[in-house]
């Protein structure tokens, strides 16, 4: 079963929309608020390439592979297909 680790804050939408997502396809998921962590929430964006938004999504099935946001989450699900 494929893991997935998302970096989320509390009033964004996308990040609603992911974890939706995932958990409607049964996929194990950690969730990381960093809604009033700063440092935290830069300190996973260096880790992902800079990313400047959440959410920041990673799978975690054997190694951490960093996908990216809602947009891009959603283009490799629909790969499964």
């Amino acid at each position: 079963m494929k893991k997935y680790k998302i970096v989320i804050k509390d009033d964004c939408g996308f990040c609603k929309k992911a974890i939706k997502e995932l958990i409607d396809r049964k996929y194990d998921i950690q969730v990381i608020d960093v809604t009033d962590d700063q440092a935290l929430r830069e300190a996973h964006s260096l880790k992902n390439n800079n990313w400047p938004t959440v959410p920041m999504i990673t799978e975690c099935t054997d190694e951490e592979r960093f996908i990216g946001g809602f947009t891009d989450l959603m283009a490799e699900l629909e790969e499964e297909k």
